[in-house]
């Protein structure tokens, strides 16, 4: 059953698709945006003919079919249309500490306090990259193991200050 609740990907690499399709695979109207708008279409169709290939191979996840997976995925022009309204928000740029403050610093401009900010970082704690936000109660780490789409298991790691909530 698709779900009336929003998930912004920020990153729409390797790791930010996988993003995506696992969440769509549970029916999350999906939202990825990417600083350049020919990666999030390439993106899109990248997804479409992954998502093609599991289903032959019987490794299609939910119960949901291609079609109605890759319709809850949608690209956005902006990091404003990709974030607003979304409960979670999945961060997957490059490993760079600066970068990802730098995009943090932006999230957390356009969010509210009940928006989850997860980045998918494999070596930075999350207190540096989240001291500076105003939301920073709501800041984990979210690092899939890889592939994210084949391995189930995702390491989540909170800053000091994020709150009890999870």
């Amino acid at each position: 059953m698709p779900r009336n609740e929003k998930i912004g990907i920020v990153g729409s690499g390797f790791i930010g698709r996988s993003w995506a399709m696992l969440f769509a695979g549970v029916g999350y109207e999906v939202c990825i945006y990417d600083i350049k708008a020919e990666q999030v279409s390439a993106a899109l169709d990248d997804i479409l003919h992954q998502l093609k290939n599991l289903h032959k191979s019987g490794l299609l996840r939910g119960k949901l079919s291609v079609e109605e997976q890759h319709k809850c995925i949608k690209g956005a022009t902006s990091l404003k249309e990709c974030v607003s309204g979304a409960v979670f928000i999945q961060e997957a740029v490059f490993e760079d500490l600066e970068l990802k403050k730098k995009v943090f610093h932006q999230i957390d401009e356009l969010v509210d306090s009940n928006t989850i900010i997860s980045s998918s970082t494999s070596c930075i704690v999350p207190s540096k990259l989240s001291s500076d936000l105003t939301n920073k109660t709501n800041f984990i780490v979210s690092h899939p193991v890889n592939p994210p789409y084949y391995v189930p298991m995702v390491e989540v790691v909170p800053a000091p200050w994020t709150s009890g909530w999870f």
